[in-house]
């Protein structure tokens, strides 16, 4: 464990005032005296004197903002745009009454009276845009003049006004109000620095051992936040770095001039540093404040990125071999019935690839090709991992897929691209990889009234998301578009009539038997910690066994590992029970703080009365 850092201490205005002997802003000498025995007490204090102000900032920014000065602006807007319309309308008018008396050519006068025609019809759009402006800031109460008439819904009259607001001062605000919240921000930081140093003591007096400390900890920072306990962990690994080990970046970060994401930056870039050296570079940036809230986000990165070069090189090659290893591909929801197809892989080859899609799509725009180029890049990309022909290129090297065509060995550098079909025509010989194509189960829960109905209830695919009902069944049934048509196994599941809960069931086993497992894993679908996404990888009891839970659906939960884990730390409680009205289930999360976060399992399809949202968490 690392100890703080004195220059810290030293050069933040709490270490100043304390230095000085000063008492914190808002707080008389006298409150802020610390009384013998009571060493905390000073904290104390500058903890109520954060809050008070917060809640007084939060006070003051909630009556910040007025719909109707919005709704002034807006019409003010739609009248100045609406008269320079009339204008430019007028003048074409003018102008082409000037043709008619010159005598000027039918051509002529027929492109003027076209002109003309145009600019009148946007002259009346605009106008019509300024009656419903005006109309909205009527239905707010907020009319008043100053710029001039405007003819509200039927051509009644009605005068409004563009709100006297300073440009300049809403700039300020938004320039201080950012500073203002780097510097709660780095507050935050603090108080979780001293959070996690006040539960890990408690925890050693509580008898944890040594090796268990720190459980649970990031989880209740990350609760606190509305954050997953894998953030939280982030965001506490976080705080450690800078109020230990980045002096003057946390100075920076204190007085609002740097923000958490660009703070983490200079975290992350450093992470692989010696102490020493970690220093050395937070000082040659960090050091002038000035300079570095100059700096834009890229700029900040590269500047951190070649001082760490500079100091310990080969620990940046390291960390690449290192990274060259971790190179995998991952696939994760989008809308639409789309999804986000990711790959991390090293640069030189993502380089390639993004160098060879665009030379495939350019190739086909000047062929005639009426896709955009972004559709060709994808198109080419789908062809080229469903349809390529088989080669054995790159054995043993980044990228090796060891593929062998079945008539011998060979590199085909193919480079066409099917324009009738993102997926071109049928592959020849063997897919080119040497992976073989897995068995793949998914677990779709739907109706019946899905499966052999035409009801548009969406289904759920277990670890994705609501999925709609007509892909759902050409998922199961295949047909046009599906691209397959796998052999299903399909399982009833029974649920209440009213509620739409699963109905449970039991064992008096300490572990969960594999379909009780299943059966968690449908109802919850994700781990049941408030604001954590992680799939289900382990299931555990509501109330422990060990204290006399049943091992039963009603006393089970589903949680990732790192939340079945932080459970186990002391002070940690929770309780099962169903939704008022809804009869879905829900679990409540205690901390050791005292805090309560109830998460709600997600609906499944069909209709049902009183049916909440996907996940429901609440902090009481």
């Amino acid at each position: 464990m690392g100890m703080v850092v004195r220059e810290w201490l030293e050069s933040s205005p709490w270490g100043a005032r304390a230095a000085a002997g000063a008492a914190p802003v808002g707080v008389s000498p006298a409150e802020a005296a610390p009384t013998p025995g009571t060493a905390d007490q000073g904290l104390d204090v500058r903890c109520g004197t954060v809050l008070v102000a917060a809640g007084v900032l939060v006070e003051a920014c909630s009556r910040f903002f007025d719909p109707v000065v919005l709704a002034q602006l807006d019409a003010a807007l739609a009248y100045e745009l609406a008269a320079q319309a009339r204008s430019t309308a007028e003048d074409a008018v003018a102008e082409l009454d000037r043709g008619v008396r010159e005598g000027r050519s039918a051509e002529s006068l027929a492109e003027f009276a076209q002109y003309s025609s145009g600019v009148g019809a946007a002259a009346r759009k605009a106008g019509s845009l300024s009656d419903q402006a005006a109309s909205v800031l009527l239905a707010l109460r907020g009319s008043g003049p100053v710029n001039g008439p405007v003819k509200g819904p039927g051509g009644a009259g009605a005068e409004v006004c563009g709100a006297d607001v300073s440009g300049a001062a809403l700039i300020e605000i938004i320039g201080r109000l950012e500073e203002t919240k780097n510097a709660v921000a780095a507050v935050q930081a603090q108080a979780q620095a001293l959070f996690v140093g006040q539960q890990r003591l408690a925890q050693a007096k509580a008898g944890m051992p040594r090796n268990a400390i720190g459980r649970g900890i990031a989880a209740q920072v990350g609760l606190s936040r509305h954050e997953s306990p894998h953030r939280g962990r982030q965001l506490c690994e976080l705080a450690h770095v800078l109020v230990r080990e980045l002096p003057h970046t946390m100075n920076a970060f204190v007085e609002g001039k740097l923000s958490e994401y660009r703070a983490g930056i200079i975290a992350r870039e450093t992470v692989f540093l010696q102490l020493e050296d970690r220093l050395r570079v937070d000082q040659l940036i960090a050091a002038d404040g000035d300079a570095l809230a100059r700096m834009g986000t890229r700029e900040l990165t590269a500047a951190t990125r070649s001082a760490a070069y500079a100091l310990d090189p080969q620990v940046f090659v390291k960390r690449h071999e290192m990274a060259v290893g971790e190179r995998h591909l991952s696939l994760r929801p989008a809308a639409d019935g789309m999804t986000f197809l990711t790959a991390l892989i090293p640069l030189r080859q993502g380089v390639r690839i993004l160098a060879t899609l665009t030379k495939v799509a350019e190739s086909a725009k000047a062929s005639g090709d009426e896709r955009g180029k972004g559709q060709l890049m994808a198109d080419a990309l789908i062809h080229r991992l469903t349809e390529h022909a088989p080669c054995d290129a790159g054995a043993g090297g980044v990228g090796d897929h060891r593929g062998v065509s079945a008539g011998g060995t060979g590199t085909m550098e193919a480079t066409g691209l099917q324009a009738a079909s993102p997926l071109g025509g049928a592959a020849t010989g063997t897919l080119c990889t040497t992976v073989d194509e897995a068995n793949i189960s998914l677990e779709l829960v739907m109706t019946d009234r899905v499966l052999f109905g035409s009801a548009n209830d969406p289904a759920v695919l277990a670890g994705y998301d609501p999925i709609p009902a007509p892909l759902a069944r050409s998922m199961v049934l295949g047909g046009d578009g599906a691209g397959f048509s796998p052999r299903v196994w399909l399982k009833r599941l029974f649920t209440h009539p009213d509620s739409n809960a699963l109905i449970s069931m039991d064992s008096k086993g300490r572990l969960f038997p594999e379909g009780m497992k299943e059966f968690l894993r449908l109802q919850d679908q994700r781990c049941q910690t408030p604001y954590c996404d992680a799939p289900i990888r382990e299931y555990d009891h509501v109330k422990a066994y060990a204290a006399g839970g049943l091992t039963s659906i009603d006393n089970g939960q589903g949680l990732c590992t790192a939340c079945n884990q932080a459970k186990e730390a002391p002070g940690w409680a929770f309780e099962r029970n169903t939704v008022p009205g809804g009869g879905l289930v829900s679990t409540g999360t205690i901390t050791p703080t005292g805090h309560r976060y109830i998460s709600t399992a997600p609906p499944l399809p069909g209709p049902s009365r009183g049916k909440p949202s996907r996940r429901a968490n609440r902090r009481c």
